[in-house]
């Protein structure tokens, strides 16, 4: 082997052994806590989309479907069966975080799941709550998933429960009732070649790549925020008229409910009073949370005011993790006043065949 070759090995032996080095030294000397965000990162780079989703045909995005944290539908709860067990309600909670967990605990800690305790602990007989929210759905997300998913499951219930995810494309000028000025399909580009080695097996490389920006969140990748801002968001509002997309998308649904014999309820989002947000977000949060309460009046929906007592109580402000999301604490709280506004219709519940309560997840 003539000497030029043998210097290339040397120099090519060397550079791994100092990549290798390099990476050794950076994962005993990382801090502890840098793990989570770099497997997020990896995971990123390696689908193309941010973890825990996939795109989906008409919703925009889902859970995986049958992932560990998902059932076989793309939601954050156990299994479902469309066909109906005997002697037990059902009742179907549509939504975006504030439905499917929105706290450490997950989805064990949602509302839909501290109802179905509730209302089990109450009468001493099975429910079945389905929890059908997905973080960043809109009221147009929750319309599609009604009519091509959660119908079929015949619910006895309807609970919808959103007031703040349906802002965001309402800070733009050039508002589509349709949302579609705002809402983009989600796009993936996993990396290919040298690169997706070195993001499977280097977690330096992921940390040089970290630097450069975070891991993009589910609506950094589907939306478009780059249009021109709505003009009153400086006066701390939003054109009234904007709104009415939100009201007849939970409208659609309620009447779709109410037509097949379903009892639905709409609940309204309390927030935070100490949070310090812009103030456009707390006026569009009232506003819809106004339109749920005149679609209650206006046609007899049942509703579950919760912005009004979460404000009656105080003890309830430490339970908030940030403007909307809360611990279970707050999230039990919610329950018991969707459980409260169901009480006639619980009360009237067959006794026969009624089932004892099931030990679940």
């Amino acid at each position: 082997m003539n000497r030029p070759a043998i210097a290339l090995g040397i120099s090519l032996a060397a550079l791994v052994l100092l990549a290798g080095g390099a990476e050794l030294g950076f994962r005993t000397l990382a801090p502890a806590d840098a793990s989570q965000s770099l497997e997020k990162l990896r995971s990123y780079l390696l689908t193309g989309r941010p973890r825990d989703y996939e795109p989906r045909a008409y919703t925009v995005y889902q859970k995986p479907r049958n992932a560990s944290w998902a059932n076989a539908f793309g939601f954050s709860d156990g299994p479902w069966t469309r066909a109906r067990t005997p002697g037990v309600p059902r009742l179907a909670c549509l939504g975006g975080s504030t439905t499917e967990g929105g706290n450490a605990q997950g989805r064990n800690a949602s509302y839909p799941k501290l109802l179905e305790r509730v209302l089990e602990q109450r009468t001493g007989r099975d429910f079945e709550v389905m929890n059908a929210g997905i973080s960043g759905w809109t009221s147009a997300e929750m319309l599609v998933a009604w009519f091509l998913t959660i119908q079929d499951f015949q619910p006895d219930v309807v609970v919808l429960h959103e007031a703040v995810n349906d802002l965001e494309p309402r800070f733009l000028a050039r508002f589509e009732p349709d949302y579609s000025h705002w809402r983009l399909p989600m796009q993936t580009h996993p990396a290919t070649g040298l690169e997706r080695v070195l993001v499977r097996c280097s977690n330096l490389y992921l940390y040089l790549q970290q630097r450069g920006g975070k891991a993009p969140e589910i609506l950094d990748v589907t939306t478009d925020r780059s249009g021109p801002k709505e003009p009153l968001l400086a006066e701390g509002t939003l054109p009234h008229a904007t709104s009415f997309a939100f009201r007849r998308n939970i409208l659609s649904i309620a009447r779709s409910a109410r037509a097949d014999g379903h009892e639905v309820v709409l609940m309204t989002l309390p927030t935070s009073p100490s949070v310090e947000i812009g103030a456009f977000w707390r006026f569009g949060v009232a506003e819809n949370n106004q339109h749920l309460r005149e679609l209650c009046a206006e046609h007899g929906f049942r509703l579950a005011d919760a912005d009004t007592a979460f404000r009656a109580r105080s003890e309830l402000d430490a339970a908030f993790l940030d403007l909307v999301h809360l611990q279970p604490a707050g999230n039990k709280a919610k329950a018991e006043l969707v459980a409260d506004a169901l009480a006639d219709w619980v009360a009237s519940l067959s006794p026969e065949d009624a089932r004892p309560p099931q030990a679940r997840d």
